[in-house]
């Protein structure tokens, strides 16, 4: 560890032999290993249960469809959480496809815009799914060719299913990767595993590549530092158009033999209780946003088998942590991850020494890096490096890095910086290696020489005026050009209240005059995106009176 790097075992890790073989060796390997494993309950469609020799089975089956339709380059995929979900994505990496999973909660422009930076021209979703899509958003730009994954599997004849589900007992990977031309080790390093869009919070969404190699990467990482033990039982509801879900509950769960429950959506927030008493669940991810609503409506005996509740996609506030252990024990585990990341970068861990990489857990931390990373903290104007203890922005290296947007290469040499991931999220180091995350730069204003954030004076107006538990938020803070100080702060309101009962609330709270918004701007509701962050761009553009 030099005077301003933190380093897990990065030179270590790149030497791993897993880095260098295909995603499909990797998929096909951890199923055949969990070959008679109860692997997956698909508690959307019935509480099924499928082993690794079940998903194995209806991959390679699919994936010969797939082949048989001439299809290349990438797949769209409209699918949430399920078998048939994993099964697709699964089907695509042996058939020679990328699978590109796709927001169908975005609006008309921004998904349209996805679909064709992608340049995709077929797409793959599957009854009663794609219905329930369409009613919900109309817009949504279908392609010419639209395929339907649970009619193409009931068409699979039982005997086939039969044969490669013995092909998976056997547990040879060679002999069905041999079937489908494909290699176990990689010949390039930066081959396109998939695409994740980036949320848009602040512009159109962008195309992440995340590489084969990526998403093996951040599976081992998670394996190594043991987020999950043997026996746990992972609830799986998030999006997997998001790279948190995504790794978890399609990549983890295939490669590592992750038992997973998954439900089509965080929100169905009874059927996601009923599944953990049911199913006897032991781990959940998320995001403080959807763990929220277990506050609200489960009691401490419905999450009574919960040992882990991991959560990330964005900042816990203040107080949350407390809340949710008040309640349900002593389980969350605040984590960081960026989609660029593949996506998780740390989470807080039980202290452990490994040798080449610890853990830790430090309050107001999101723990130590993961196996194999290393970070420093830059200076947000000259990207020099920041002693630990600085505020600057955070840069990440390691395996699980991405390889850059795709037809982006302004953006992407914005972000890959000499080997290194420049995140965008002002953040600082401790001597003792643990990762304090403050907030995306793009959420605070430079006013009077002083950093201001946004949040943190969110937060303090939300907890003076009794909006800190609400699930939408009543306010929140931008910024606007300033002549005098270059930017003013500006409070976006939902509700009834003035400048003046703002400011006053805010010195209640202890917030200096520096940090008290100039301007008032009311609004029918704050501007949020689908995955209930706020939509930074459209939150400008109401600050600015535009």
């Amino acid at each position: 560890m030099s005077a301003d790097i933190v380093d897990m075992g990065y030179e270590v890790f790149e030497r791993r032999g897993e880095l260098g073989k295909t995603l499909a060796y990797a998929v096909v390997r951890g199923l055949c290993e969990n070959a008679q494993k109860p692997l997956l309950c698909d508690f959307s469609g019935g509480a099924k249960n499928y082993s690794g020799a079940d998903l194995l089975a209806a991959s390679c089956a699919l994936a010969e469809m797939l082949r048989a339709e001439s299809l290349g380059g990438r797949l769209g995929i409209a699918i949430p959480p399920s078998f048939i979900a994993c099964v697709v994505n699964y089907a695509c990496v042996l058939s020679g496809i990328t699978p590109v999973n796709l927001n169908f909660t975005l609006g008309p422009v921004a998904a349209a815009s996805c679909v064709e930076t992608a340049k995709i021209r077929e797409m793959i979703t599957a009854l009663p799914y794609s219905a329930k899509i369409s009613k919900a958003n109309p817009a949504f730009p279908w392609s010419q060719k639209v395929m339907d994954a649970s009619q193409m599997l009931a068409q699979i004849p039982q005997e086939r299913l039969d044969m490669w589900r013995e092909a998976a007992a056997k547990g040879n990977p060679a002999d069905i990767l041999s079937h489908f031309g494909i290699p176990e080790n990689s010949t390039d390093p930066k081959k396109e595993g998939t695409l994740v869009f980036t949320s848009g919070s602040e512009g159109a969404p962008k195309a992440a590549i995340l590489t084969e190699r990526n998403i093996i990467a951040n599976c081992l990482q998670t394996k190594l530092c043991g987020l999950f033990d043997s026996d746990d039982i992972l609830l799986a509801n998030l999006p997997i158009f998001h790279s948190f879900g995504l790794l978890f509950e399609v990549w983890y769960m295939a490669i590592e033999g992750q038992r997973t429950v998954s439900l089509a959506s965080p929100l169905d927030i009874k059927s996601n209780v009923r599944a953990v008493k049911e199913t006897g669940a032991t781990a959940i991810i998320g995001s403080p946003t959807f763990f929220r609503a277990y506050i609200k409506h489960a009691n401490a005996e419905d999450m009574a088998t919960i040992r882990k509740a991991v959560a990330g996609a964005e900042k816990t506030p203040n107080g949350f942590h407390e809340l949710w252990n008040g309640k349900f024990g002593d389980t969350y585990r605040e984590g960081y991850g960026l989609t660029e990341a593949t996506p998780v970068v740390g989470v807080n861990l039980p202290e452990r020494d490994f040798g080449w990489y610890c853990t830790g857990t430090r309050k107001g931390s999101i723990g130590k890096l993961f196996p194999g990373m290393s970070a420093k903290i830059l200076d947000a104007s000259t990207l020099k490096p920041l002693p630990f203890g600085m505020r600057g922005l955070l840069a990440l290296r390691g395996a699980n890095i991405f390889a850059g947007y795709l037809d982006n290469p302004e953006a992407t040499n914005a972000a890959l910086v000499d080997g290194w991931l420049v995140t965008g999220d002002l953040s600082r180091l401790d001597s003792d290696g643990f990762l304090y995350i403050d907030g995306r730069l793009s959420r605070f204003s430079k006013i009077g020489g002083e950093m201001v954030p946004h949040a943190t004076v969110e937060a303090a107006l939300n907890a003076q005026l009794g909006y800190a538990g609400s699930d939408v938020p009543s306010l929140a803070i931008s910024s606007r050009l300033d002549e005098g100080k270059g930017e003013a702060i500006v409070l976006v309101a939902a509700v009834d209240i003035t400048l003046a009962e703002a400011k006053e609330a805010l010195r209640r709270a202890g917030i200096s005059n520096l940090w008290m918004p100039k301007h008032l701007v009311r609004t029918d509701k704050i501007p949020l995106l689908p995955s209930g962050k706020l939509d930074l761009k459209k939150l400008a553009k109401l600050a600015a009176g535009d």
